[in-house]
This record gives structure tokens, sequence and C-alpha cells, in this order.
């Protein structure tokens, strides 16, 4: 079955730094802008539903950020429906680790390389 979303909030941010569709993002500390998550444990705002890439932030491209919702996420290792889903460093969907972000629920099976969507929960709880 094919990844899919179903918005409850998405809101547009300004990128303070390249971000990768389908991916966590987390603030700044600035108001209305966003970076992607660099670790675990970081808290996570929302995923990005689209990329922006070094070039488009010269442009001004703001990055369109699912808050609330369904969101596909890029998934890395197995994960099943139902389960919980946290993060890695990088933002990707991945099964709970000790100290990793939990941001969500699976509603589909996934494994690496593929796209699952999540019923987002945030800014989520980290894992004993």
């Amino acid at each position: 079955m094919p990844a899919w979303g179903n918005f409850g909030l998405d809101k547009g941010l300004k990128a303070a730094a390249a971000v990768t569709k389908f991916r966590a993002v987390k603030g700044t500390g600035n108001d209305g802008e966003c970076t992607p998550v660099t670790a675990i444990g970081d808290v996570v705002i929302g995923v990005a539903q689209y990329s922006v890439s070094a070039g488009e932030l010269a442009k001004k491209k703001d990055a369109s950020i699912r808050m609330n919702g369904i969101s596909e996420m890029e998934c890395s290792g197995t994960i099943q429906q139902g389960a919980l889903v946290a993060i890695t460093a990088t933002g990707v969907a991945i099964a709970p680790s000790t100290g990793a972000r939990i941001i969500g629920v699976a509603m589909a099976d996934g494994a690496t390389g593929n796209r699952i969507p999540v019923f987002l929960g945030l800014p989520g709880i980290l894992s004993p």
C-alpha cells in the first residue's frame, strides 16, 4: 500500500537550512523558523511536506510543515502498523530506542527506503 497523508494543520515556516521532504524538523528559537533535526531527542515541531534546497533558500522559499494530522515519512528499519514511531538524527521514522523522541504511530507497515503514513503526536515524548 502506498504512503498517504491527511492534513490537520500545515504551516509555512522560514527554513533556516535546507530541509528534505517527509523528514522531521525542529524550531530554531526564532519565531516562524525551522531547521532539520540533528539528534534523536530533538523536540520535533513537524514534518516537511516539500524539500527546500540551498538554492531555494536564497530565493526565500518557505517550508511547508505538517504539525498535526497524518504525514508521510521516510522509513529506516522495519516498522509495523500500529507501532510507535521515533526519529533518527536525520529526521527519518524509525522504531523507538532509549532516548529517542517518539512522534507518532505508524498507520502502515514500512521498511528502509519506503515511506509510511505516521499519525503525528507532537511534540512527542522521549523513549525510556
